[in-house]
């Protein structure tokens, strides 16, 4: 067999041997069943044949002795046999009896000594058939005729053979069948011979030919069977390999898939077992990827996750393992590696993105956050050491990403604090021991025209809990809906009263990509009967970014409800010039980051600047956020901006102390 031939090359030529045999021997057994029922057949032609002739003989012997009689019963029969009228006789009986038998001699003799018998008996060394002709007052007489050639012959003709007459003893014919003729005291006076029925030698030469055409039509059909199921082999074996690779790996970039990095890492681990190495397992997170979906398209996406796998495997060694989780996630394990290893590894990689992505849709910049642990205890389970790099990923996320971070033992702690504050967090929703507060927006007058709602949470063992934590936090647990629900329920109660001081309230993301936003806000409006116009709803430029048609559509129903639009934080985001057009801004708010600068640098007063520039240009508000020192005011003075907000001018303050301020307040 050729050395380079498949597995499944050599068993199919293994099945073949079998096969190539089954025909044969079939072969051998047709030709064996049809020679042993061709014998069979010879076997039973020949005792018909002797039967039939048998029967043929003796039933012709009856008719002519029937005749006899029937010509003895003449009229006047006997009295031209008295007369011994030859003319008559040799009309009358003897011609009739000639064409019945066949004979050519056939003659009127007396019968002497055959005690009215008839039968067969010797005269001359010549068979003769002798019939009885009983005649009353005259006498017997018998009917002779000549067992010759003649009779032979029309005898023969009734059954299509070519018989012949034999003397006893003489020389048999080959493959002849015989009769033996019999006097009337049963013994053989001679012998009927005509050929043997050979239905053997009439299928003699066919029968090779159509055994020859037999075999072929095997040898096709197996030739057919075995290119068929070769075929059927090949397709199940070639959509096995296709099943089996889909198992393991990634649809869309080829890169072994969840179930297949979990079967190398428990490989790897096995290997650390035996050889006491360490590992390291790198859990990797794209930042910025869901905003190249949310302006670009999924079909871009789909493409820098290609480029990100195809940047990924070029970097890593072959002994490494490259796998994608699913989304953006990608996992790098790291055989034989130590600390200093890993993370001049996951230094390359951070590199690695500082090179743009060029795509279809356009040139894309997005880091990537990276989680390691290093595996040192090889008794660990594959499920454990993901976890770790893992909580070691989000260390990266939480701390500004695209950034290293390696596990930590306290990370375990960090996380059950954080699984502990989201249980207490559903319960403070459920019982609502969440609080309001109230932030004034001064104007250049000095008066108060505005208040941002903040929520607050003072945690029973904990104290209070900002913002920045537990927000978040119900946005990944699923609770930023209630959270929702539950500020626009308070601040509605608290602030129906405060005539028409305008009341800012901050709004998620997530909130705005809900379906059932308008419905719960419109529900709550009609509950508390307050006038939409009084109240602005802040969004970030982070739920710009999507312009998916839910938060279009909520934008824009927010806006014919009478709903103003502040966006908060802008400089920081993506927000363009479109967007602020599309989504009907009412305010923008400058970032506390840009006025904390004003003192240390001038560049932070020129971005400044160009912000309240751009906001008069559009004819929107400007508010600036974070103001703290009567420096920063006058800065953004000079630049132009008269709204603030910050400690210079009030802390958030609980609604009661404010009732009094605002009760004078009227629309």
């Amino acid at each position: 067999m050729d050395s380079k031939s498949s597995p499944q090359d050599a068993q199919r030529k293994g099945l073949l041997r079998p096969i190539s045999g089954l025909l044969v021997g079939t072969l051998l057994l047709l030709a064996i069943a049809a020679q042993v029922t061709l014998s069979k057949i010879n076997l039973s032609a020949h005792r018909f044949s002797e039967d039939i002739i048998a029967r043929s003989w003796d039933h012709d012997v009856e008719i002519w002795q029937e005749t006899v009689r029937a010509l003895a019963h003449q009229e006047q029969a006997r009295a031209h046999l008295a007369a011994n009228d030859t003319r008559w006789i040799d009309e009358a009986i003897l011609a009739p009896m000639r064409a019945v038998t066949g004979s050519r001699s056939v003659r009127l003799v007396p019968a002497r000594g055959v005690d009215g018998m008839a039968g067969l008996w010797i005269i001359d060394n010549q068979a003769r058939l002798n019939l009885p002709l009983v005649l009353s007052g005259v006498g017997p007489y018998m009917i002779q005729a000549t067992l010759d050639e003649g009779m032979v012959t029309s005898f023969s003709a009734q059954h299509g053979q070519n018989a012949a007459i034999l003397q006893l003893g003489g020389k048999l014919p080959p493959n002849h069948m015989v009769l033996p003729l019999r006097d009337p005291r049963g013994g053989a006076v001679a012998v009927l011979a005509w050929p043997a029925l050979d239905p053997y030698s009439a299928v003699r030469f066919d029968l090779p030919i159509a055994l020859l055409a037999l075999f072929s039509l095997l040898v096709a059909a197996a030739w057919f069977f075995m290119r068929r199921s070769n075929t059927i082999a090949s397709d199940l074996i070639a959509s096995e390999a296709r099943a089996r690779h889909l198992a393991f790996h990634d649809t869309l970039t080829g890169l072994p898939n969840r179930a297949m990095m979990f079967d190398r890492l428990g490989q790897s681990l096995a290997m650390s077992r035996r050889y006491a190495g360490e590992m390291a397992v790198h859990c990797l997170d794209l930042d910025r990827f869901k905003e190249v979906n949310d302006t670009l398209g999924h079909h871009a996406g789909d493409e820098l996750i290609q480029q990100v796998a195809r940047r990924l495997t070029e970097l890593c060694r072959d002994s490494d393992t490259v796998a994608r989780l699913g989304g953006d996630e990608f996992v790098i394990l790291q055989p034989e590696a130590d600390g200093s290893g890993a993370s001049h590894l996951a230094q390359r990689v951070l590199k690695l993105f500082e090179t743009p992505f060029e795509l279809e849709a356009g040139v894309v910049e997005v880091g990537v956050s990276i989680g390691v642990t290093l595996v040192s205890n090889p008794e660990i389970e594959p499920a454990e050491a993901l976890r770790q790099a893992d909580l070691a990923l989000y260390g990266s996320k939480e701390n500004g990403r695209n950034r290293v971070t390696f596990f930590e033992p306290d990370m375990d702690a960090a996380l059950r604090m954080r699984r502990s504050l989201e249980s207490d967090l559903r319960k403070a929703l459920a019982d609502g021991s969440l609080t309001m507060v109230y932030q004034p927006q001064m104007n250049g007058r000095g008066s108060i025209d505005a208040m941002e709602a903040l929520v607050r949470w003072n945690h029973p063992e904990r104290g209070a809990i900002a913002p920045s934590i537990f927000v978040p936090l119900c946005e990944e647990s699923g609770l930023i809906l209630d959270l929702g629900e539950f500020v626009f329920r308070r601040v509605f109660q608290e602030t129906a009263g405060w005539g028409d001081i305008r009341v800012a309230i901050n709004v998620s993301a997530l909130q705005l990509r809900s379906p059932m936003f308008m419905a719960t806000l419109t529900r709550l409006v009609a509950e508390f009967r307050v006038n939409p116009e009084r109240y602005e709803i802040e969004i970030t430029e982070t739920a710009l970014l999507g312009d998916d048609g839910i938060t279009r559509d909520n934008i824009t129903m927010l806006k014919q409800e009478g709903f103003s639009i502040a966006l908060d934080d802008f400089g920081t985001g993506y927000s363009s010039l479109n967007s602020l057009k599309r989504f009907s801004v009412d305010k923008i708010k400058i970032d506390r980051s840009f006025v904390h600068n004003l003192e240390a640098n001038d560049e932070a007063e020129g971005l400044v600047d160009a912000i309240v520039k751009l906001g008069r240009a559009l004819k929107l508000d400007v508010v600036a956020e974070g103001v703290e020192t009567e420096h920063q005011r006058e800065r953004l003075a000079a630049c132009g901006c008269n709204t603030f907000q910050g400690f210079l001018v009030s802390r958030p303050v609980p609604a009661k102390e404010l009732d009094g301020l605002f009760s004078g307040h009227n629309p």
